[in-house]
């Protein structure tokens, strides 16, 4: 219990909210690999200001996920058809000429590659327009992952040649040994980062975000911190910019400003 509430106390995480199996033998081990006796000396090493790496890696014990590209294509789609060109046509009126997109929770990367190959169609058309895409997570081991920007086959759905065919742009190639290789022009337009969510003070620097992705990540945290969370989110977005959640998430009991948009299938959260 001491281990859970250091874990929420630092990142807001509920760790009984994770379902996956082995957590606490994974931390176990950890313990064992530390050399460490007990828990209490568990947490003396986490809570050292000279232990950051003791708790990155219990972070990346906790918090082990998987994704794939273009996952939840609905919402893309309705950024590819109506957020986008009227973002643009927004900046174009104010004579700004930079579009922020921000992927919070990004795992292993592939939400912010989609959103960076989706973005790159868009140069002919707006060829005066920066994109930057900042990508943050929590676990190090998953954004070391993300920056190499190579996969394993099972991150490349179906969806993924279709949507290549529609842009007429490839997200990358196959490798010889079986992996996928995302296009190094891609990582060009994303800044990876890491991200403690739950240190709101530190996202200030997300401040004038036209574009939030936060999914399935909401759903790890308790509801007093999740409130706070999605007033950050409101407040660093732009008028007119949007709040992407996972297909499971929903704003609903929490009080803020954002307006609920149908996405075709999906839906997102429009500050007005």
């Amino acid at each position: 219990m001491r281990i859970e509430n250091f874990v929420l106390n630092f990142s807001g995480i509920v760790m009984a909210r994770l379902q996956q199996k082995g957590i606490h033998e994974r931390i176990q081990k950890h313990l064992e690999r530390l050399n460490v006796q007990n828990v209490d000396d568990y947490l003396l090493l986490l809570e050292s200001t000279s232990s950051s790496q003791v708790r990155d890696e219990l972070m990346s014990l906790v918090t082990v996920g998987e994704s794939f590209f273009y996952r939840n294509p609905a919402q893309l789609q309705y950024l590819r058809q109506h957020l986008l060109p009227e973002l643009f046509e927004r900046k174009r009126a104010s004579g700004s000429h930079l579009l922020r997109v921000w992927s919070a929770g990004c795992s292993t990367g592939e939400e912010p590659y989609s959103l960076a190959h989706l973005l790159s169609t868009y140069a002919g058309t707006y060829p005066e327009y920066t994109c930057s895409i900042t990508a943050g997570d929590i676990n190090r081991l998953n954004l070391q992952w993300a920056e190499k920007g190579i996969y394993r086959r099972r991150s490349v759905r179906a969806q993924v040649k279709e949507i290549e065919q529609l842009l007429g742009k490839p997200l990358g190639r196959d490798l010889d040994d079986g992996r996928f290789a995302v296009d190094p022009s891609l990582r060009a337009l994303i800044e990876f980062q890491f991200q403690n969510l739950h240190d709101l003070e530190s996202l200030k620097t997300l401040w004038g975000s036209d574009i939030i992705f936060c999914r399935n990540v909401l759903i790890y945290f308790e509801e007093t911190f999740k409130e706070r969370l999605v007033q950050t989110f409101f407040h660093l977005l732009n008028p007119g910019g949007m709040l992407f959640l996972g297909e499971t998430e929903s704003l609903s009991g929490i009080e803020q400003g954002f307006k609920l948009v149908s996405c075709g299938g999906a839906y997102g959260y429009r500050k007005e």
